[in-house]
């Protein structure tokens, strides 16, 4: 025992150690608890404590040291996994506390305060006081830059068994044609909502405006200019303005014009797939080299990769890949 506080003679040298190690050479002198509690001004429930956690460590001077209270577990903790997607989220859009709060709560059920969202970023070292990107107006006569216009609409595909149909949701960025689909069991606004999460997540730019078509997914068709449909609500709480075509566009046929210069029958959609995996991986590996390795002639023959290079901020792109294959 002697040795043991000769060797910690300083008593917050290693957290009070060294102190508790003087009370039991103290016990050990007087035999008496009350005697030891009085001198060193501290409770019978702390001595005992001690004690019993340096006995059952075989007398080491290391069962003595302060100890963090922190929790082992923390089950209302936030997952991590909410927390990089809120962090790449941020980076990619600026979006602020209150837009961050939205999109957890439209997507994960999970409310959370700005103040906690802001406290949580900044733990993870992400600058919370930095200035925000700058919507821009987008004028007719603008040339588009990436995420000004994205072009969103669902097609069908028949699966093995005749009452089964998958909704495949693409969009496809007009200024770089760069694009991304995902298969869905249904058609719906759900599913529509969904799609737009993936491609905010996915595309390397932030989205400005998103064009859908005339469908109750997407708006609702008696009137299609109304502002409280789900999807357009939701769009707008993000910062994402929702265009969908007028009437006399759809009298015109410049909007399915306009569809069928992007639209394409992919070479997947017409094979036979055993689930909707399996198709979806087929999606996947169609896009990959659609964006990555096909030159497009409307973008003078550049793929949709280089396209996007050739934009400031973005040549530091060398591979796009939302599914992760390669």
């Amino acid at each position: 025992m002697e040795k043991l506080i000769a060797e910690n003679p300083e008593p917050t040298n290693r957290g009070g150690a060294a102190q508790r190690l003087l009370w039991f050479a103290e016990y050990e002198k007087e035999k008496s608890v009350p005697v030891v509690c009085r001198k060193f001004s501290i409770s019978r429930k702390t001595f005992y404590k001690w004690l019993k956690r340096y006995k059952t460590a075989g007398g080491s001077a290391e069962s003595l040291v302060d100890q963090s209270r922190r929790p082992h577990t923390s089950p209302r903790a936030t997952p991590k996994e909410i927390i990089n997607r809120l962090r790449e989220l941020r980076k990619k859009t600026g979006f602020g506390q209150r837009r961050l709060q939205l999109y957890l709560s439209i997507w994960y059920e999970i409310e959370l305060s700005e103040s906690t969202i802001w406290k949580l970023l900044k733990k993870s070292g992400v600058d919370m006081k930095e200035k925000k990107t700058l919507r821009r107006r987008i004028k007719p006569d603008d040339p588009l830059l990436p995420g000004d216009r994205v072009l969103m609409f669902v097609k069908f595909i028949q699966g093995t068994d005749e009452k089964q149909k998958y909704a495949q949701y693409t969009a496809i960025d007009e200024c770089t044609r760069l694009r991304i689909a995902k298969i869905y069991g249904r058609h719906s606004t759900l599913s529509a909502l969904d799609f737009v999460q993936f491609l905010l997540m996915e595309f390397p730019f932030l989205v400005r405006h998103l064009h859908t078509p005339l469908d109750n997914a997407f708006t609702s068709v008696s009137k299609p200019r109304l502002q409280t449909h789900a999807f357009t609500r939701n769009l707008r709480k993000l910062g994402i303005k929702h265009d969908v075509p007028t009437k006399r566009q759809l009298a015109s046929g410049k909007f399915k014009d306009r569809i069928a210069r992007f639209d394409e029958v992919e070479p997947y959609s017409t094979k036979i797939f055993l689930s909707p995996e399996e198709l979806q991986t087929r999606v996947a590996k169609f896009l990959f080299q659609y964006n990555n390795y096909r030159p497009i002639p409307f973008i003078e023959n550049l793929t949709p990769v280089e396209k996007l290079q050739t934009y400031e901020g973005y040549n530091q792109i060398r591979m796009f890949d939302p599914y992760h294959q390669h």
